[in-house]
């Protein structure tokens, strides 16, 4: 290695100078946070860790270097400080006793997340994933260093708010990328000035990507919510996210950045919604815009604007046109040179303007000709009886025929599929937006799904289809539910096979003291008749036995043995 790291700077991954200072001031002998790994710790056998960049309920971004390639990275750490713990000596993390399963669970989540963004490190406007480690019993993503500044500076530092065609050039490239995460499957939400960063060109870069847990409140750990930014459906564990929660976010962005004020948190909306317009609080701004950003920043998901795509749409529409639809397939910023190019009118000459009042007689003879051509056509359908041709009726039926026919042998109208999971029934079904589709609901529990809520779709979604198509919806019922089993008094293996074979899901906490008798359930979280969703992983059912001394090596059925921290867990599916 040809850098010695002893002279790098643990604040800024830069050489020191000769004092053992650095021009950014960082002091390395400041205390961080228990929780933090120790400065100059190696991840990975690569990965030499600095200070803390910055911390939310999830885990920890530190500041990085590679030490193959000898750069400076980001290293965010997996590393929930509500159901985690660290050893100070070797800096490994381990779940607080009784919540292995949820921290096991969120870390495959956090692992998943980032190897799949991973494959999108090319992308233009995202912060590039370099590595993802497995080190010290949790999951680190490396990312490249790229020099930025947050929005919300950038916005401080330009007055504090922006015109809207300074903001459209801005946001269209941003707009475009989004609209690539979510046909992949990706939804950020957590979308705010925070999180959108601006290089040196002036373009948005979107980082702060995190499970939903993280931007959920009420979640098994502490939510990193905006307030003004995050969406009304983030502040309910039971609420459904999706595209629209991104959108939510975006739209809030604009408001701050279009008229300088933090829009109301969407907590409060949900009692009380006085959200001003953005052409109140700026006069100059489109009506078409206000009324875009109104209706993405609806509160209620099913009024909301759905997409990207349809919010850009709207953003674009223009005052004096009914076109609302867009070609979003370009580039942002080549969409927004041909939307301005389309409203340039080429200057004439007065020269030109005259040749153009002078009366075309030619032109005037072949219309006269047209007129009494149309006339007699009228006569013989007037009388058509007059030349032999049938009567009246007759002839009706064949005009309305012929053109029936016109129309389905041109066969080239096609029009894209919508997104329909996640949305309500109640909202598509018999709703004239989706009548060039023929709609079949099927009904099917999934508990993944709310009842009600559309799960999958027979065409996918922006496949091209002739008017007509029948597409194929199916509804979640819900979970399918059963009565919680009775558990106390019995023992633990007759519960786990009980409760295994009605398809509940559950955890067994140990309790280790002698009050308790030994591996016999004294206590469940769902009382006995209570309705119970069954194949739903998520579902918090426990149920609480006591167990042998922790000198007691044995192990339960189905159980695992931590001889460290003596720790025993039983799981059902």
């Amino acid at each position: 290695m040809l850098t010695e790291e002893r002279y790098l700077c643990m604040g800024c991954m830069s050489r020191l100078d000769e004092n053992g200072k650095c021009h950014c001031g960082y002091d390395e002998n400041e205390p961080e946070e228990e929780f933090c790994l120790p400065v100059r710790s190696v991840v990975g056998e690569r990965y030499l860790v600095g200070r803390v960049s910055k911390i939310n309920g999830e885990g920890i971004i530190y500041i990085g270097f590679d030490r193959e390639n000898e750069e400076k990275v980001f290293i965010h750490e997996f590393m929930p400080q509500k159901i985690a713990r660290r050893n100070e000596l070797t800096g490994e993390v381990a779940p607080v006793p009784g919540l292995e399963a949820e921290y096991k669970t969120l870390m495959t989540d956090f692992f998943d997340l980032f190897d799949a963004l991973r494959n999108f490190r090319h992308t233009v406007n995202l912060f590039p994933i370099s590595d993802i480690v497995r080190d010290k019993n949790t999951v680190y993503a490396v990312t490249k260093f790229i020099k930025t500044i947050s929005y919300g500076d950038y916005l401080a530092h330009n007055g504090g708010e922006f015109t809207w065609p300074q903001v459209k050039k801005l946001f269209m490239p941003l707009f475009t990328t989004l609209t690539y995460l979510h046909g992949n499957g990706f939804v950020h939400r957590g979308i705010s000035p925070e999180s959108i960063r601006v290089n040196a060109k002036g373009q948005l870069l979107l980082c702060g990507f995190g499970t939903a847990s993280v931007y959920t409140k009420n979640s098994t750990i502490d939510a990193s919510l905006s307030a003004g930014y995050s969406a009304p459906e983030q502040y309910s564990e039971s609420s459904w996210q999706g595209e629209w929660t991104d959108v939510y976010a975006v739209a809030a962005v604009l408001y701050k950045s279009l008229t300088g004020t933090l829009p109301v948190s969407a907590d409060l909306r949900r009692s009380a919604d006085n959200l001003c317009a953005p052409e109140e609080l700026d006069h100059n701004l489109p009506s078409n815009v206000s009324d875009a950003i109104m209706n993405a920043m609806r509160v209620s998901v099913e009024d909301r604007t759905k997409s990207i795509d349809e919010f850009t749409a709207e953003l674009l529409e223009s005052t004096s046109s009914n076109t609302k639809h867009y070609d979003l397939k370009t580039d942002g910023e080549d969409f927004f040179k041909k939307v301005s190019e389309e409203t340039k009118k080429p200057v004439e000459h007065e020269e030109t303007r005259r040749r153009k009042r002078r009366v075309p007689w030619g032109f005037v003879a072949c219309l006269v000709f047209v007129a009494l051509l149309i006339g007699f056509v009228a006569f013989l359908f007037r009388f058509p009886e007059t030349l032999g041709f049938g009567s009246r009726h007759e002839s009706s039926e064949s005009s309305t025929s012929t053109e029936d026919i016109s129309d389905v042998e041109q066969g080239d109208y096609t029009i894209a599929v919508p997104n329909f999971v996640g949305r309500k029934r109640e909202n598509v079904e018999g709703n004239s937006q989706y009548s060039q589709f023929t709609l079949v609901f099927e009904e099917e529990h999934n508990p993944s799904y709310t009842e009600g809520m559309i799960f999958e779709q027979s065409v996918n979604y922006r496949t091209q289809v002739e008017e007509g198509a029948q597409i194929v919806l199916k509804v979640s019922l819900g979970p399918e539910t059963v009565p919680m089993p009775l558990c106390t008094g019995r023992t633990l293996e007759e519960v786990t096979a009980e409760l295994n074979a009605a398809g509940i899901s559950f955890q067994a906490v140990p309790n280790f003291s002698t009050e308790y008798e030994y591996n016999v359930v004294y206590e469940q979280s769902i009382a006995a008749g209570e309705p119970v969703a069954i194949g739903n992983t998520m579902t918090k059912v426990y149920i609480y036995y006591g167990a042998q001394e922790r000198n007691d090596t044995s192990v339960s059925i189905g159980g695992s043995y931590d001889d460290d921290e003596g720790k025993i867990v039983i799981g059902g599916h």
